[in-house]
């Protein structure tokens, strides 16, 4: 079994970290920026550096783990500017045991499934997913790479989806919309248009946030 190494040391990392537990996965430690003082790791195993250790490590044949989120569209930007940086070979995707994968449906590499998510019949997910606790993704939905489904949030079928896409906790998007790179679908919205790249959208039925002009 291939020894990991998990990449962050908050509150998302924690969850990571406990699904691989659980799935009988073997996590070696993390790394982080810097230690962390004010939280309890004992999820996550020793700290064993920063970024600046990962080729080493992938040299010597560990597995990396991404333990790091997002939930605005500028840490959507920040986090695939790290993805793309770590090497793709060494990106390991880690699913809850309790959550749902079609045996139709494909997850790329370095994509994360917490408990109670479900992706659907011929659904396609990009790299570096998270499908969050409890979030739904139905048949037939396309989903680019970096993308967050957060908690509880909702996707129809035939619904797709950009790369670097926020879809927030609790919303719901209707079948076949189409949700451009780069958007943000605010927490609990309905989305019942297609959504431009880079907008973000609130509201029921989800509406465009205005643009400050002045």
């Amino acid at each position: 079994m291939q020894r990991l190494i998990l990449l962050g040391a908050g509150g998302h990392a924690d969850v990571v970290a406990e699904a691989i537990a659980l799935s009988q996965g073997d996590l070696a430690g993390h790394l982080s920026p810097a230690p962390e003082t004010d939280r309890d790791l004992s999820l996550l195993g020793p700290r064993l550096g920063d970024d600046a250790a990962i080729a080493a490590l992938v040299a010597a044949g560990f597995g990396l783990v991404p333990g790091i989120g997002f939930v605005t569209a500028a840490g959507a930007e920040r986090r695939a500017d790290w993805l793309a940086a770590l090497p793709a070979e060494a990106l390991v995707t880690v699913i809850h045991p309790h959550a749902i994968l079609s045996p139709s449906a494909r997850l790329g590499v370095g994509s994360f499934m917490a408990p109670g998510a479900i992706l659907g019949t011929k659904s396609r997910a990009g790299a570096g997913t998270i499908l969050n606790s409890g979030a739904v993704v139905d048949h037939d939905c396309r989903l680019g790479a970096n993308c967050h489904v957060a908690t509880g949030a909702r996707l129809a079928g035939g619904v797709t989806v950009g790369d670097n896409v926020l879809i927030g906790a609790g919303a719901t998007v209707r079948q076949g919309v189409r949700i451009g790179i780069g958007a943000v679908v605010g927490a609990g919205a309905v989305v019942l248009r297609d959504v431009a790249p880079g907008v973000t959208v609130l509201g029921v039925p989800a509406r465009p946030v205005p643009v400050d002009t002045a």
